[in-house]
């Protein structure tokens, strides 16, 4: 028979079945008494919790998001913040190429009027948007003289990169129209990530994976309330720190990855924490125990259980703060601040909600899952093993090192890099950048020196700047064209 449902959890004696012989609880856990005082004052816990998440969200809306600059570590990063501080729209250009390229075999840029012809079209096209294309370049002629590239830059200060990249590839594939005997393509850094973006629907992705949790919830539980509340409270806490990584991008660097790992790490520690919490609950009402007690069981094992690994997660990711540079502050930021709020929203509202549902908790039960899920039951494998563990301590845990070493070993000869093209085989701007790469191989990359000083444009730094053209003319590693370009009224040389 099912016992009584109350609306209170009191905190009742020391549980013997749970406690080791001679132990005795004088004062229960903090985490029995948080679950103690939200199941006793249910609404305030839930209405409280909806609150602070409409107020954590409407705020980050309110403030919008800012995307601050994460700059590099070491020189690169000295250089990229004087860079964003007298000449951001420079620090943030992108390069584009136009390739054309001869079809027909044996025709050249010199022989071809139509290969000058269209890499004239291409400038006139560029220089016909100022706001998407600047500092376009001269042609330069491959040495087998078949192809012809066309650099340009799109500055940094564009409001919509992705716009700027759609509108200038229009441009180029115009010219291309008026020329189908050549290959005219636009590929380079906006373009190229433009097809990342593309590749990436993180959005699609965010909407599939509340229905596929749900599925793999009430397969734990067969009923469509209990499912129901662990992608709840995911949710909620996903909300409230997607808020919170809001406003603080006003003061550390974010961007739309953060919000990226944001989405995946808040829907796995909001239905984890969960899970923890509703089968200890489960396990106790199985044996009998009533509503308030299995509460108060389940917030001092899961719930202490539920802290502490929240807590090891934030102080882990905290880390990343020291890293230095890229979006790791921004990962840190977001990864805290989910885990955080989920473990708040775990130790309240969850215990909460199963105050105020009660046996309602278990309804809407699905056939042939509802049995065997309701009861809660240990599973075999897992007792078996345990069991096994904990009779020989030494051997389990030599065979596990062993294990682990073994799947960590090819670790060892991983080498880090980064690929020079980061995007789908298959996209069209990468076969671009390939056919580019053929036909200018090791073509020079633009490298930017910044000088700052108390007087960057006097006779030392003009003659240091000469001796740097010298080399270059010379047949260094420097090449040609070295020019000098001065940014800040004066204060900082480029």
């Amino acid at each position: 028979m099912r016992q009584p449902h109350s609306s209170v959890l009191p905190i009742s004696p020391p549980d013997e079945a749970h406690d080791p012989p001679g132990h005795r609880r004088d004062r229960p856990s903090l985490t029995e008494r948080v679950a103690g005082w939200s199941a006793a004052h249910r609404k305030t816990a839930v209405f409280g919790w909806l609150l602070l998440v409409a107020a954590l969200f409407m705020g980050g809306l309110a403030l919008g998001s800012r995307n601050l600059p994460a700059f590099s570590s070491g020189q690169a990063g000295q250089a990229e913040r004087v860079l964003h501080q007298y000449a951001p729209a420079q620090l943030n250009a992108s390069t584009e190429n136009v390739l054309i390229q001869a079809k027909a075999p044996g025709a050249t840029f010199a022989t071809d009027p139509a290969m000058r012809q269209a890499a004239s079209q291409v400038a006139a096209a560029l220089a016909a948007m100022p706001q998407y294309a600047a500092h376009v370049q001269a042609p330069r002629v491959s040495k087998d003289s078949r192809s012809a590239l066309v650099t340009f830059q799109v500055p940094g200060n564009v409001t919509n990169i992705g716009q700027a990249v759609t509108s200038l590839q229009h441009a180029v594939a115009g010219v291309q129209a008026r020329h189908p005997d050549l290959r005219v393509a636009e590929a380079g850094d906006a373009s190229i990530q433009q097809a990342i973006n593309n590749s990436l629907n993180f959005s699609k992705a965010e909407v599939t994976s509340i229905p596929i949790t749900l599925i793999l919830v009430l397969a734990v539980f067969g009923s469509l309330v209990a499912a129901g509340i662990p992608v709840l409270l995911a949710l909620t806490a996903l909300t409230a720190a997607i808020g919170v990584v809001t406003m603080v991008s006003h003061v550390l660097p974010v961007g739309g990855s953060t919000f990226e790992v944001v989405v995946v790490v808040g829907m796995a520690v909001g239905v984890d924490y969960s899970l923890f919490y509703l089968r200890r609950e489960r396990e106790e009402r199985a044996k009998g125990r009533s509503f308030p007690e299995a509460l108060r069981i389940a917030g001092r094992t899961s719930g202490r259980t539920i802290l502490v690994s929240g807590l090891t997660v934030m102080a882990t990711m905290s880390g990343l703060f020291f890293v230095g540079g890229g979006p790791f502050s921004g990962f840190a930021l977001g990864t805290i601040a989910v885990v955080g709020i989920a473990v708040v929203g775990s130790l309240t509202v969850l215990p909460a909600l199963l105050a105020w549902l009660g046996p309602k908790a278990d309804a809407g039960r699905i056939p042939f899952l509802s049995r065997r899920r309701a009861d809660a039951r240990p599973s075999r494998l897992w007792c078996a093993l345990a069991r096994r563990v904990v009779a020989r301590p030494v051997i389990w845990g030599c065979v596990a090192t062993v294990a682990l070493l073994a799947l960590a070993a090819p670790v060892l000869g991983l080498r880090l890099g980064e690929p020079a093209v980061d995007a789908p085989k298959d996209a069209a701007v990468v076969q671009t950048m390939a056919a580019i790469q053929r036909a200018f191989p090791q073509a020079p990359a633009p490298a930017e020196v910044v000088v700052t000083g108390a007087d960057v444009t006097g006779p030392k730094v003009a003659a240091a700047v000469d001796a740097l053209r010298a080399d270059a003319a010379a047949g260094s590693a420097i090449h040609d064209p070295v020019t000098t370009t001065v940014i800040g009224g004066g204060r900082a040389l480029v």
